[in-house]
Protein backbone atom coordinates (compact mmCIF):
# COMPACT_ATOMS: atom_id res chain seq x y z
CA UNK A 1 0.00 0.00 0.00
CA UNK A 2 0.92 3.40 -0.59
CA UNK A 3 2.66 4.82 2.28
CA UNK A 4 0.64 7.79 4.66
CA UNK A 5 1.85 11.03 5.04
CA UNK A 6 2.18 10.26 8.80
CA UNK A 7 3.92 7.15 7.84
CA UNK A 8 6.34 9.01 5.78
CA UNK A 9 6.97 11.69 8.40
CA UNK A 10 7.65 8.86 11.06
CA UNK A 11 10.08 6.61 8.40
CA UNK A 12 12.39 10.00 7.99
CA UNK A 13 12.98 11.04 11.47
CA UNK A 14 13.99 7.68 11.95
CA UNK A 15 16.58 7.05 9.30
CA UNK A 16 19.67 6.77 12.13
CA UNK A 17 17.59 3.75 13.07
CA UNK A 18 17.93 2.22 9.11
CA UNK A 19 19.83 -1.04 7.74
CA UNK A 20 23.01 0.25 5.64
CA UNK A 21 23.41 -2.01 2.69
CA UNK A 22 26.31 -2.32 0.29
CA UNK A 23 24.73 -2.01 -3.55
CA UNK A 24 27.87 -3.98 -4.78
CA UNK A 25 27.60 -6.80 -2.66
CA UNK A 26 23.61 -6.57 -3.26
CA UNK A 27 24.09 -7.45 -7.08
CA UNK A 28 24.01 -10.87 -8.73
CA UNK A 29 27.29 -11.76 -9.89
CA UNK A 30 25.49 -13.51 -13.02
CA UNK A 31 22.85 -11.90 -14.97
CA UNK A 32 20.08 -14.36 -16.27
CA UNK A 33 16.77 -12.41 -16.46
CA UNK A 34 13.76 -12.83 -14.79
CA UNK A 35 13.42 -16.18 -15.99
CA UNK A 36 16.15 -17.05 -13.86
CA UNK A 37 14.67 -15.80 -10.72
CA UNK A 38 11.86 -17.94 -10.90
CA UNK A 39 12.53 -21.05 -8.30
CA UNK A 40 16.24 -19.92 -7.98
CA UNK A 41 16.87 -21.27 -4.44
CA UNK A 42 15.30 -24.36 -5.15
CA UNK A 43 17.80 -25.02 -8.14
CA UNK A 44 21.30 -23.94 -7.52
CA UNK A 45 21.30 -23.71 -4.08
CA UNK A 46 21.23 -26.86 -1.71
CA UNK A 47 19.06 -27.05 1.67
CA UNK A 48 22.37 -26.75 3.31
CA UNK A 49 23.34 -23.62 2.10
CA UNK A 50 19.77 -22.41 2.49
CA UNK A 51 19.90 -23.03 5.83
CA UNK A 52 23.31 -21.00 6.39
CA UNK A 53 21.59 -17.66 4.21
CA UNK A 54 19.07 -18.01 6.90
CA UNK A 55 20.86 -18.61 10.24
CA UNK A 56 22.90 -15.30 8.69
CA UNK A 57 19.91 -13.87 7.75
CA UNK A 58 18.67 -14.29 11.54
CA UNK A 59 22.00 -13.07 13.55
CA UNK A 60 22.27 -9.81 11.35
CA UNK A 61 18.71 -9.01 12.48
CA UNK A 62 20.18 -9.95 16.16
CA UNK A 63 22.69 -7.77 15.87
CA UNK A 64 21.10 -4.99 14.41
CA UNK A 65 18.71 -5.09 16.97
CA UNK A 66 21.42 -4.92 19.30
CA UNK A 67 22.99 -2.04 18.19
CA UNK A 68 19.78 0.01 18.36
CA UNK A 69 19.14 -1.39 21.93
CA UNK A 70 18.73 1.91 23.83
CA UNK A 71 16.04 3.50 20.96
CA UNK A 72 14.11 0.76 20.09
CA UNK A 73 11.70 -0.82 22.75
CA UNK A 74 10.09 -4.87 22.45
CA UNK A 75 6.62 -3.07 23.04
CA UNK A 76 7.67 -1.27 19.86
CA UNK A 77 8.52 -4.00 18.05
CA UNK A 78 5.31 -5.70 18.51
CA UNK A 79 3.03 -2.85 17.84
CA UNK A 80 4.92 -2.78 14.53
CA UNK A 81 5.54 -6.27 13.51
CA UNK A 82 3.83 -8.20 15.70
CA UNK A 83 6.69 -9.96 17.38
CA UNK A 84 9.99 -8.83 19.49
CA UNK A 85 13.49 -9.78 20.33
CA UNK A 86 11.89 -11.72 23.49
CA UNK A 87 9.76 -13.81 20.40
CA UNK A 88 12.82 -14.60 18.64
CA UNK A 89 14.72 -16.12 21.90
CA UNK A 90 11.08 -18.52 21.87
CA UNK A 91 11.35 -19.54 18.29
CA UNK A 92 14.96 -20.35 18.74
CA UNK A 93 14.04 -22.74 21.89
CA UNK A 94 10.87 -24.17 19.53
CA UNK A 95 13.42 -24.99 16.39
CA UNK A 96 15.91 -27.06 19.69
CA UNK A 97 12.86 -29.00 20.75
CA UNK A 98 11.87 -29.76 16.72
CA UNK A 99 15.24 -30.84 16.18
CA UNK A 100 15.66 -32.47 19.40
CA UNK A 101 12.73 -34.76 18.15
CA UNK A 102 14.23 -35.74 14.99
CA UNK A 103 17.29 -37.02 16.23
CA UNK A 104 16.20 -38.83 19.32
CA UNK A 105 15.02 -42.08 17.55
CA UNK A 106 18.72 -41.70 16.08
CA UNK A 107 20.09 -41.25 19.52
CA UNK A 108 22.26 -44.42 20.79
CA UNK A 109 23.45 -44.44 24.46
CA UNK A 110 26.40 -42.57 24.63
CA UNK A 111 26.77 -41.59 21.18
CA UNK A 112 26.86 -37.87 20.17
CA UNK A 113 23.59 -37.86 19.08
CA UNK A 114 22.85 -38.17 22.36
CA UNK A 115 24.72 -35.23 23.85
CA UNK A 116 23.32 -33.31 21.11
CA UNK A 117 19.87 -34.19 22.11
CA UNK A 118 20.46 -33.63 25.90
CA UNK A 119 21.80 -30.08 25.08
CA UNK A 120 18.75 -28.92 22.51
CA UNK A 121 16.37 -30.49 25.69
CA UNK A 122 18.19 -28.20 28.40
CA UNK A 123 18.57 -25.56 26.32
CA UNK A 124 15.75 -22.80 27.43
CA UNK A 125 14.39 -19.27 27.04
CA UNK A 126 17.39 -17.94 29.04
CA UNK A 127 20.00 -19.48 26.96
CA UNK A 128 18.27 -18.22 24.03
CA UNK A 129 17.71 -14.77 25.07
CA UNK A 130 21.39 -14.29 25.31
CA UNK A 131 22.26 -15.28 22.20
CA UNK A 132 19.49 -13.02 20.45
CA UNK A 133 20.19 -9.64 23.07
CA UNK A 134 23.87 -10.53 23.40
CA UNK A 135 23.70 -10.40 27.50
CA UNK A 136 21.06 -11.85 29.71
CA UNK A 137 17.75 -10.63 29.35
CA UNK A 138 17.62 -9.20 33.34
CA UNK A 139 20.85 -7.06 32.17
CA UNK A 140 19.40 -5.95 28.80
CA UNK A 141 16.23 -4.72 30.87
CA UNK A 142 17.91 -3.21 33.38
CA UNK A 143 20.25 -1.10 31.21
CA UNK A 144 18.06 0.00 28.18
CA UNK A 145 14.23 -0.80 29.08
CA UNK A 146 11.82 2.14 29.63
CA UNK A 147 8.59 2.22 30.77
CA UNK A 148 5.83 2.24 28.46
CA UNK A 149 3.95 5.77 27.81
CA UNK A 150 0.12 5.59 27.45
CA UNK A 151 0.53 6.41 23.73
CA UNK A 152 2.65 3.18 23.26
CA UNK A 153 0.67 1.01 25.31
CA UNK A 154 -2.53 2.62 23.15
CA UNK A 155 -0.80 1.88 20.16
CA UNK A 156 0.00 -1.76 21.61
CA UNK A 157 -3.16 -2.91 22.56
CA UNK A 158 -4.41 -1.73 19.15
CA UNK A 159 -2.29 -4.53 17.48
CA UNK A 160 -2.61 -7.14 19.23
CA UNK A 161 -3.86 -9.18 16.49
CA UNK A 162 -0.84 -9.14 15.17
CA UNK A 163 1.03 -10.23 18.30
CA UNK A 164 3.37 -13.70 17.77
CA UNK A 165 1.79 -16.59 20.29
CA UNK A 166 3.85 -19.33 21.67
CA UNK A 167 3.71 -22.41 23.38
CA UNK A 168 4.51 -22.59 26.63
CA UNK A 169 4.94 -26.53 26.96
CA UNK A 170 7.79 -26.34 24.01
CA UNK A 171 9.73 -23.74 26.17
CA UNK A 172 9.68 -25.24 29.12
CA UNK A 173 13.09 -27.15 29.52
CA UNK A 174 12.78 -31.11 29.31
CA UNK A 175 16.07 -31.87 31.35
CA UNK A 176 17.22 -31.16 35.10
CA UNK A 177 19.27 -34.11 36.85
CA UNK A 178 21.00 -37.15 35.86
CA UNK A 179 20.52 -39.69 33.60
CA UNK A 180 17.23 -38.60 33.54
CA UNK A 181 15.41 -39.50 29.92
CA UNK A 182 13.68 -36.52 27.85
CA UNK A 183 9.93 -36.08 28.64
CA UNK A 184 7.84 -37.55 26.11
CA UNK A 185 5.41 -35.31 24.64
CA UNK A 186 3.68 -34.66 21.59
CA UNK A 187 6.11 -31.81 20.27
CA UNK A 188 5.72 -32.73 16.67
CA UNK A 189 1.95 -31.93 17.02
CA UNK A 190 3.28 -28.31 18.73
CA UNK A 191 5.03 -27.56 16.30
CA UNK A 192 2.07 -27.79 13.52
CA UNK A 193 -0.39 -25.46 15.68
CA UNK A 194 2.31 -23.17 16.56
CA UNK A 195 5.88 -22.83 14.35
CA UNK A 196 4.96 -20.20 12.06
CA UNK A 197 1.07 -20.19 12.33
CA UNK A 198 0.30 -16.92 11.40
CA UNK A 199 -3.63 -17.15 11.15
CA UNK A 200 -4.44 -19.65 13.80
CA UNK A 201 -4.94 -18.80 17.81
CA UNK A 202 -3.16 -19.92 20.53
CA UNK A 203 -4.39 -22.12 23.21
CA UNK A 204 -1.63 -21.84 25.45
CA UNK A 205 0.68 -18.17 24.88
CA UNK A 206 3.87 -17.79 26.50
CA UNK A 207 3.55 -15.01 28.85
CA UNK A 208 6.28 -12.95 29.33
CA UNK A 209 6.87 -8.95 31.09
CA UNK A 210 7.20 -7.90 26.85
CA UNK A 211 5.85 -9.91 24.31
CA UNK A 212 2.18 -11.37 23.94
CA UNK A 213 0.91 -9.34 27.14
CA UNK A 214 0.29 -6.01 28.22
CA UNK A 215 3.96 -4.78 29.59
CA UNK A 216 2.52 -2.79 32.61
CA UNK A 217 -0.41 -5.24 33.94
CA UNK A 218 1.15 -8.15 33.74
CA UNK A 219 3.19 -9.58 36.60
CA UNK A 220 5.60 -12.50 35.49
CA UNK A 221 5.84 -15.51 37.65
CA UNK A 222 9.11 -15.80 39.71
CA UNK A 223 11.25 -18.63 39.61
CA UNK A 224 11.33 -20.31 43.13
CA UNK A 225 15.32 -19.03 43.22
CA UNK A 226 14.49 -15.58 42.30
CA UNK A 227 11.67 -15.60 45.08
CA UNK A 228 14.15 -16.88 47.86
CA UNK A 229 16.57 -15.03 46.44
CA UNK A 230 14.96 -11.40 47.14
CA UNK A 231 14.16 -12.69 50.71
CA UNK A 232 17.51 -14.15 51.79
CA UNK A 233 20.28 -11.72 51.47
CA UNK A 234 23.45 -12.34 51.86
CA UNK A 235 25.20 -11.83 54.81
CA UNK A 236 27.10 -8.86 55.43
CA UNK A 237 30.37 -9.85 55.81
CA UNK A 238 32.85 -9.26 52.94
CA UNK A 239 33.81 -12.93 52.33
CA UNK A 240 36.47 -14.43 49.73
CA UNK A 241 35.57 -17.75 48.78
CA UNK A 242 37.89 -20.79 47.75
CA UNK A 243 35.55 -22.93 45.59
CA UNK A 244 36.29 -25.74 43.79
CA UNK A 245 34.19 -27.75 41.13
CA UNK A 246 34.65 -31.29 40.89
CA UNK A 247 32.64 -33.15 37.63
CA UNK A 248 32.07 -36.58 37.98
CA UNK A 249 32.06 -38.81 34.83
CA UNK A 250 33.47 -41.06 32.99
CA UNK A 251 32.78 -40.38 29.76
CA UNK A 252 34.00 -36.45 30.84
CA UNK A 253 37.11 -38.15 32.41
CA UNK A 254 38.13 -40.23 29.17
CA UNK A 255 37.54 -37.32 27.03
CA UNK A 256 34.65 -39.28 25.10
CA UNK A 257 32.52 -35.94 24.98
CA UNK A 258 33.60 -33.88 21.86
CA UNK A 259 32.67 -31.19 23.17
CA UNK A 260 34.54 -31.49 26.18
CA UNK A 261 33.00 -31.28 29.42
CA UNK A 262 29.95 -28.71 29.81
CA UNK A 263 29.23 -29.10 33.72
CA UNK A 264 31.83 -28.02 35.10
CA UNK A 265 32.16 -24.94 33.53
CA UNK A 266 28.33 -24.62 33.45
CA UNK A 267 28.54 -24.58 37.32
CA UNK A 268 31.68 -21.55 37.50
CA UNK A 269 29.47 -19.43 35.15
CA UNK A 270 26.39 -19.71 37.62
CA UNK A 271 28.59 -18.56 40.65
CA UNK A 272 29.90 -15.58 38.19
CA UNK A 273 26.38 -14.70 37.76
CA UNK A 274 25.73 -14.92 40.61
CA UNK A 275 28.47 -12.72 42.20
CA UNK A 276 27.91 -10.19 39.61
CA UNK A 277 23.89 -9.84 40.29
CA UNK A 278 24.50 -9.51 44.09
CA UNK A 279 27.16 -6.69 43.29
CA UNK A 280 24.67 -5.41 40.93
CA UNK A 281 22.06 -5.26 43.95
CA UNK A 282 23.29 -5.02 46.89
CA UNK A 283 26.34 -2.42 46.30
CA UNK A 284 27.28 -3.10 49.63
CA UNK A 285 27.93 -6.77 49.77
CA UNK A 286 31.61 -7.42 48.90
CA UNK A 287 32.02 -11.67 47.87
CA UNK A 288 34.33 -12.65 45.70
CA UNK A 289 36.34 -15.70 44.90
CA UNK A 290 40.04 -15.64 44.95
CA UNK A 291 40.04 -19.35 43.46
CA UNK A 292 38.62 -21.87 42.05
CA UNK A 293 39.95 -25.62 41.49
CA UNK A 294 38.53 -28.02 38.64
CA UNK A 295 39.25 -31.20 38.19
CA UNK A 296 37.10 -34.12 36.32
CA UNK A 297 37.21 -38.04 37.54
CA UNK A 298 35.41 -41.35 36.61
CA UNK A 299 31.55 -42.84 38.85
CA UNK A 300 34.27 -44.07 41.30
CA UNK A 301 34.31 -43.80 44.70
CA UNK A 302 37.69 -44.18 46.02
CA UNK A 303 38.53 -41.22 42.77
CA UNK A 304 35.71 -38.77 44.25
CA UNK A 305 36.90 -39.70 48.05
CA UNK A 306 40.53 -38.76 46.80
CA UNK A 307 39.51 -35.04 45.36
CA UNK A 308 37.21 -34.34 48.60
CA UNK A 309 39.57 -35.04 50.82
CA UNK A 310 42.23 -33.44 49.18
CA UNK A 311 39.99 -29.76 48.69
CA UNK A 312 38.64 -30.33 52.10
CA UNK A 313 42.47 -30.05 53.63
CA UNK A 314 41.52 -33.58 55.10
CA UNK A 315 44.27 -35.79 52.78
CA UNK A 316 47.82 -36.65 53.38
CA UNK A 317 48.74 -35.02 50.51
CA UNK A 318 50.06 -31.83 50.89
CA UNK A 319 47.73 -28.78 50.43
CA UNK A 320 48.76 -25.52 49.02
CA UNK A 321 47.00 -22.92 51.01
CA UNK A 322 43.51 -23.40 53.19
CA UNK A 323 41.13 -26.05 52.12
CA UNK A 324 38.24 -24.92 50.34
CA UNK A 325 35.35 -23.02 51.75
CA UNK A 326 32.57 -24.82 49.56
CA UNK A 327 33.07 -28.14 47.11
CA UNK A 328 30.31 -28.38 44.54
CA UNK A 329 30.27 -32.15 42.61
CA UNK A 330 28.23 -32.39 39.38
CA UNK A 331 26.66 -35.70 37.98
CA UNK A 332 26.38 -38.92 39.25
CA UNK A 333 22.81 -38.46 41.56
CA UNK A 334 21.00 -40.61 39.41
CA UNK A 335 19.80 -44.12 39.93
CA UNK A 336 22.40 -45.57 37.68
CA UNK A 337 25.01 -48.60 38.66
CA UNK A 338 27.63 -46.10 37.86
CA UNK A 339 25.88 -43.24 39.66
CA UNK A 340 27.50 -43.39 43.45
CA UNK A 341 28.76 -39.50 44.06
CA UNK A 342 26.49 -39.23 47.30
CA UNK A 343 27.61 -42.36 48.60
CA UNK A 344 31.51 -41.22 48.42
CA UNK A 345 30.07 -37.90 49.38
CA UNK A 346 28.08 -39.23 52.25
CA UNK A 347 31.58 -41.12 53.22
CA UNK A 348 33.79 -38.20 53.37
CA UNK A 349 31.28 -35.75 55.39
CA UNK A 350 31.64 -35.34 59.20
CA UNK A 351 27.78 -33.81 59.34
CA UNK A 352 25.10 -34.12 56.58
CA UNK A 353 22.69 -31.61 55.44
CA UNK A 354 19.82 -33.32 54.65
CA UNK A 355 17.26 -30.66 54.81
CA UNK A 356 19.50 -28.54 52.71
CA UNK A 357 19.17 -30.98 49.44
CA UNK A 358 15.63 -32.06 50.47
CA UNK A 359 14.62 -28.13 50.16
CA UNK A 360 16.36 -27.65 46.58
CA UNK A 361 14.78 -30.53 45.38
CA UNK A 362 11.16 -29.54 46.52
CA UNK A 363 11.67 -26.03 44.79
CA UNK A 364 13.19 -27.10 41.34
CA UNK A 365 10.00 -29.60 41.37
CA UNK A 366 7.78 -26.90 40.43
CA UNK A 367 10.00 -25.93 37.41
CA UNK A 368 11.13 -29.61 36.60
CA UNK A 369 9.33 -32.81 38.08
CA UNK A 370 11.79 -34.78 37.35
CA UNK A 371 14.36 -33.40 39.47
CA UNK A 372 12.25 -35.62 42.37
CA UNK A 373 14.37 -37.94 40.80
CA UNK A 374 17.61 -36.47 42.48
CA UNK A 375 19.82 -38.39 45.31
CA UNK A 376 22.26 -35.79 45.68
CA UNK A 377 23.50 -34.89 49.49
CA UNK A 378 25.52 -32.22 51.20
CA UNK A 379 27.49 -32.04 54.48
CA UNK A 380 30.52 -30.78 55.76
CA UNK A 381 34.37 -32.19 55.55
CA UNK A 382 35.96 -30.48 58.35
CA UNK A 383 35.41 -26.90 57.76
CA UNK A 384 33.97 -27.22 53.58
CA UNK A 385 30.80 -27.57 52.68
CA UNK A 386 30.20 -30.00 49.97
CA UNK A 387 27.06 -29.98 47.92
CA UNK A 388 26.00 -32.38 44.99
CA UNK A 389 24.93 -30.89 41.77
CA UNK A 390 23.27 -32.58 38.70
CA UNK A 391 25.48 -33.54 35.51
CA UNK A 392 23.27 -31.57 33.51
CA UNK A 393 24.48 -28.47 32.55
CA UNK A 394 21.14 -26.08 33.11
CA UNK A 395 20.19 -28.68 36.20
CA UNK A 396 23.21 -27.77 37.94
CA UNK A 397 23.48 -23.89 37.12
CA UNK A 398 19.61 -23.65 38.68
CA UNK A 399 20.58 -25.74 41.83
CA UNK A 400 23.75 -23.25 42.31
CA UNK A 401 21.19 -20.35 41.62
CA UNK A 402 18.82 -21.26 43.99
CA UNK A 403 21.24 -22.59 46.63
CA UNK A 404 23.80 -19.87 46.89
CA UNK A 405 22.50 -17.04 49.15
CA UNK A 406 21.94 -20.03 51.80
CA UNK A 407 25.18 -21.30 51.17
CA UNK A 408 26.93 -17.94 51.92
CA UNK A 409 24.91 -18.12 55.36
CA UNK A 410 26.26 -21.51 55.88
CA UNK A 411 30.29 -20.48 55.46
CA UNK A 412 29.78 -17.50 56.81
CA UNK A 413 28.49 -19.66 60.44
CA UNK A 414 31.71 -22.31 59.40
CA UNK A 415 33.88 -19.76 59.67
CA UNK A 416 32.68 -18.31 63.41
CA UNK A 417 34.49 -22.02 64.42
Amino acid sequence: KKASEEQMKIYNENTHLHAVHDKDLLKKAVDGGDEMLLNYCQKYLSEKVMTRLKAGAFSNLCIHLRERSDVIQNVELMTISGFCRNCLAKWMVVEARKISDETRPLALEGSEKEQLVQALDSFGYDQAAQVVYGCTYPEWKKRYQTKATEEQMERYSGSSHLHAKHDLSLLATRVLNDHSSAIESNAKEHIQNTHHNTKGQHKHPLLSDVCCEDVDNFQPTERPCEKFSSIVSPPNDNMKLKIAILTVSDRAASKSYKTGDLSGPAVEQAIIEHLNHLKAALSEQNVSVTNVEKDIVPDEISDIKQKLLLWSGKSNESMRGCPCDLIFTTGGTGFATRDVTPEATLSVVDRECQGLMSWASMELTAIQPLATLSRAAAGLCGNTLIVNLPGNPAGAAQVVELLFPLLLHAIADIRKN
